[in-house]
């Protein structure tokens, strides 16, 4: 999970469902429930009351008021614990209420939460309700079919606070009576996003790589596609596709009603829209703030996109029509579904639901109420068409989803990612109630369309997909009739965290493998986080999943090959970035210095402390990297990585404050001047210099300053290892090929 491989924007994507895995059950309650503080909110009463006592029995203290005195370390939130009404009142209540009181209760640990820098002290645990295997058991029932919109939730906190350890827990309302006990083994661990509890076993959900079906339905003229939304972005891309390529009748649809025609705007091209523009900033009435004109120019800039296309479309002679719609409203939904019937000639063939909105902003710059729209418009709006059309024999239901609900968002998309996974359980929930086939299409950032506001932005968390190649597989996912949530997935960005890391299955079909594998497998169990600042971590390597152990040894006997410690630090040294994520090159290692001591098992494994920070120097942005031996005592050891980056001009480095900063150098050290092995360049390969000092040892010829040097050797290996030992019993130095 890291930057693509060749930089570029737009990257290929790989279609990926997720399927369900076994894993392990927990032995028992974490030791970190006694004295843990925890806030329980949500579910039915009878049920919060057995969970309450669950934990207090193994030590938890457990309140259950958002506002009570002192902190809170924990919070177990139970959600909606009910069956589905299908009353839309009653439904409407049941999840704005729960998703509220969800909220409030962020709200009140926010600048705790949000400060804290310890790694294993925070817990946020939610409970979904589709049956134990997240919905996609054979046998689950998906009796309520609202869970995703906290799993969506909590697999996006990190993005508000960087050290929670969320986790979503999915089972059966028939097994309601067994949540005590899941709930207090669940809580205070680390690991898995979403695990579900059905039969006595334990899930995760792992992806793999499915191409996608031959087609097995045809549209044609005689069809009619209803889009909600769709009059702008990549509903409106879609609909010109669908017109063009196959003729049919596309209805779009918006809140707003179509422009008359006598606005100043209309029919103006780009150039004449940016006029307009400027005549509005030039004459906006005194009083009236920036963020109000910007506010009526976007609104504007929407009518004026929609009469645009939709004039144009007519032009062209394609069949896309416009109904104002909303589908918030279900007697709208039915009015507008009423009147497709009175037509002649022509049928209902598919709906897409495709209406979105997203108020990217942190939790606490947002009020209740833009939250709760942006999940209203996803969900209530899906439940609204669909029930409508549930007895019709559509030929395909296709809503339109992010990843951002199955992988998590991005900073400032909390209820924007609960609102698409919780599209997508609705799916499945749907799809048991259809005779037609009901799909979610989890697209990443199309390239420059859609809600996105910042370009740029998106791509620290994952490469855009190609315009033309995200309609060539939305047409195939529509006429092959898929069925149930289908990701499409490119090169992660540098924006991933550790949770993230260990959240979610790495699986050699995921996009740039290559390069998330190693920065993974080295992470360690991180102990201490700060963003673009510091990271603590537990290091242990032992012969089982590190076998290169075996192939260097100091004095005789089995040691840590320094190429794999050098390994280490340059891989804790990718997590720790400046806050603009810019795209560094690693230029230098220097003061490297690896007693032999060090690299001695303790045992049959070595277990170190490792510590990174990072902070601008000049214009370099270096990352320090020491390590001690686990245990009180032990002095730390240092390597230090050097990324250097060009100053941009009105961007001056951020430096971190003397307190924040490590001590400085021995004197006298220097770093080698030498040609390294590798260079990195445009192409993205590493330069390397390792200053090793063995000090029992003189195998090594002097090169510069106080210290030998040896020179690293590339060593052949496939292209995901990330080590590969010397040649035993010399203390040679060797490291892996680049994995660029």
């Amino acid at each position: 999970m890291t930057v693509a491989e060749d930089g570029a924007p737009v990257q290929p994507v790989t279609r990926m469902v997720w399927r369900l895995t076994e894993r392990p059950r927990p032995a028992g309650p974490h030791p970190r429930l006694a004295g843990i503080r925890v806030l329980l909110i949500g579910g039915e009463e009878d049920i919060a009351a057995g969970v309450e006592r669950e934990l207090k029995e193994h030590g938890a203290l457990v309140r259950r008021e958002p506002d009570g005195p002192g902190p809170v370390d924990a919070i177990v939130d139970l959600t909606v614990g009910r069956a589905y009404d299908p009353d839309p009142a009653a439904f409407a209540g049941a999840w704005r209420e729960a998703l509220t009181e969800t909220v409030t209760a962020l709200r009140g640990v926010y600048d705790d939460w949000a400060a804290e820098t310890t790694a294993d002290r925070l817990f946020y645990l939610a409970v979904s309700y589709l049956g134990g295997g997240m919905g996609r058991h054979p046998r689950d029932g998906l009796e309520q079919p609202l869970g995703g919109i906290w799993a969506g939730l909590a697999k996006t906190l990190h993005r508000e606070f960087p050290n929670v350890n969320a986790r979503v827990v999915d089972i059966g309302l028939a097994a309601s009576a067994d949540l005590p006990g899941i709930v207090a083994a669940e809580l205070g661990r680390t690991g898995e996003i979403e695990v579900g509890h059905r039969d006595g076993r334990r899930f995760t959900l792992t992806p793999e790589d499915r191409p996608v079906a031959a087609p097995a339905l045809t549209l044609g003229p005689e069809d009619t596609v209803l889009i909600s939304g769709g009059g702008r972005g990549i509903g409106w891309e879609l609909a010109r596709s669908l017109a063009a390529r196959h003729g049919v009748r596309v209805v779009v649809t918006g809140r707003e009603p179509f422009p008359s025609g006598d606005e100043p705007w209309f029919g103006v091209d780009e150039a004449g829209w940016k006029r307009y523009e400027k005549e509005v900033w030039a004459g906006r009435t005194k009083g009236e703030s920036p963020a109000k004109t910007r506010a009526r120019l976007a609104r504007t800039r929407r009518l004026w996109e929609l009469a645009t296309h939709l004039t144009g479309a007519r032009r062209e002679g394609l069949r896309i029509e416009y109904a104002r719609c909303d589908f918030t409203d279900r007697a709208q939904v039915r009015e507008l579904i009423r009147r497709e019937d009175a037509l002649e000639g022509g049928r209902l063939a598919g709906v897409v639901h495709n209406a979105g909105v997203d108020t990217s902003a942190r939790l606490p710059k947002k009020t209740d109420e833009e939250i709760l729209r942006t999940v209203e418009v996803k969900i209530e709006g899906f439940l609204n068409v669909f029930e409508e059309v549930r007895d019709r024999d559509l030929k395909f239901f296709c809503s339109v989803g992010s990843l951002t609900g199955r992988l998590g968002g991005m900073v400032g998309q909390l209820e924007y990612a609960a609102a698409n996974d919780g599209l997508a359980r609705l799916g499945q929930w749907a799809a048991r109630r259809a005779a037609f086939p009901v799909m979610t299409l989890a697209w990443p950032t199309w390239d420059r369309i859609g809600l996105i506001a910042n370009f740029a932005a998106t791509l620290r968390y994952m490469a855009a997909i190609d315009v033309a190649d995200g309609l060539e597989r939305w047409r195939a996912e529509l006429l092959g009739a898929s069925e149930g949530e289908v990701t499409f997935v490119g090169p992660l960005g540098q924006a991933i965290d550790p949770g993230q890391a260990i959240g979610y299955p790495v699986v050699p079909a995921l996009p740039g493998f290559a390069t998330a594998y190693p920065k993974i497998f080295h992470l360690g169990e991180v102990t201490a986080y700060q963003p673009h600042a510091h990271m603590t971590a537990r290091v242990v390597l032992d012969p089982e999943h590190t076998p290169a152990l075996g192939d260097f040894r100091v004095d005789g006997a089995p040691a840590l090959p320094p190429s794999l410690l050098l390994e280490n630090a340059l891989r804790a040294a990718e997590w720790i970035v400046p806050e603009d994520f810019p795209a560094l090159t690693a230029g230098l290692l220097e003061e490297i210095v690896v007693p032999l001591s060090l690299l001695r098992p303790d045992g049959s494994a070595i277990r170190l402390v490792r510590e990174a920070r990072g902070f601008h120097e000049g214009h370099n942005w270096v990352v320090e990297v020491r390590y001690r031996r686990e245990g009180p005592g032990t002095a730390p050891r240092r390597a230090c990585a050097s990324s250097t980056r060009p100053a941009r001009p009105g961007h001056p480095p951020r430096r971190v404050p003397p307190s924040s900063r490590p001590p400085p150098s021995a004197p006298g050290r220097r770093s080698c001047t030498g040609a390294a092995p590798w260079c990195r360049s445009a192409h993205g390969r590493w330069s390397l210099r390792a200053d090793w000092w063995p000090r029992s040892r003189g195998a090594c010829r002097p090169t510069c300053g106080r210290r030998p040097s040896c020179p690293a050797r590339p060593c052949r290996s496939p292209r995901w290892r990330t080590w590969c030992g010397g040649a035993p019993p010399r203390a040679t130095a060797s490291r892996s090929p680049p994995t660029h």
